[in-house]
């Protein structure tokens, strides 16, 4: 049997798929994996220091926050770390996150522009936790968050090179030195994707002569958080934030890891159009019965 295929269109009056803010055709060809056991790393993550994107010396911190206004759909997450709203009612993250999303006591909530919205379901990659570099969550929210606007995932497989503008949450802090306090402001900074692996962008932190304008380090609270990669002047979700591998403090020659966001494009579409099918079936009228 061929796989099912699911096709919405903006302009067409659906409740499963529209309401889920899913407008592309997918196929859903085998049962998904939801939640496998991270909750240790998920712990790890929530009991770190709250720490964000340290900026270079010779800069204004302003400069970071002023960059960071353009890419709204990035959003702090409960408990630490960020996502980014990819849909008007998904957001993505990676794995670790998103576990300790579903793994909470109560019903988590996600603020954007100061409304909580409700976490109805979380997503797990299958592959995530098993060193196979598959670390990205979908969670799914209860209602739309309506004010702002959904930045799209990137799928071309022509990173190398290229600027990214990840964004995080918390203190300035400098390159070089211990980071501070955290201040719960978004930040963003422009590095270069120096090396592409298939689930796995980096950046190298440079010296001042070499590195753009508005370098960056990511700390542990920034996981989980988006880099986009600009064409054309809009932005596409490319990278998620991973946690940083070093113990102290960013120096010049640290790699800054990014999930590769454009290998798991079938994967997150068909996440969101299995979703959108079990919506739209429990959103239709019962069969009548036979007599």
């Amino acid at each position: 049997m061929n796989p099912l295929m699911l096709r919405i269109r903006r302009d067409r009056c659906c409740f499963g798929a529209q309401a889920l803010g899913y407008t592309r055709a997918v196929s859903v060809p085998r049962p998904l994996v939801r939640l496998p056991s991270l909750v240790i790393l998920a712990a790890a993550l929530a009991a770190a220091p709250a720490s964000a994107i340290q900026i270079r010396a010779d800069r204004d911190d302003e400069e970071y926050r002023e960059l960071a206004t353009r890419y709204t759909s990035a959003v702090a997450l409960p408990g630490g770390g960020a996502g980014v709203l990819i849909a008007p009612r998904w957001v993505l993250t990676i794995a670790s996150r998103g576990q300790a999303l579903a793994s909470g006591a109560s019903a988590p909530a996600i603020p954007i522009r100061g409304k909580p919205h409700a976490v109805l379901r979380v997503w797990i990659h299958p592959d995530a936790g098993k060193g196979l570099g598959a670390d990205v969550a979908l969670a799914l929210l209860a209602e739309a968050a309506s004010t702002i606007e959904p930045t799209p995932i990137y799928r071309p497989s022509d990173e190398s090179g290229q600027a990214i503008r990840m964004v995080g949450f918390g203190p300035s802090g400098v390159i070089g030195k211990a980071p501070v306090a955290s201040d719960g402001r978004a930040r963003a900074a422009i590095n270069t994707v120096d090396r592409v692996e298939p689930l796995v962008l980096s950046m190298r932190l440079k010296g001042p002569d070499d590195a753009s304008d508005l370098q960056g380090a990511e700390t542990s609270a920034d996981s989980g958080g988006p880099a986009f990669i600009e064409v054309a002047r809009r932005p596409y979700v490319a990278g998620l934030i991973l946690p940083p591998t070093r113990t102290g403090a960013a120096a010049v020659g640290d790699w800054t890891r990014l999930v590769r966001v454009s290998a798991f494009g079938a994967w997150i579409d068909e996440v969101m159009g299995r979703a959108a099918l079990e919506e739209a079936a429990k959103a239709m009228p019962p069969a009548p019965s036979k007599r």
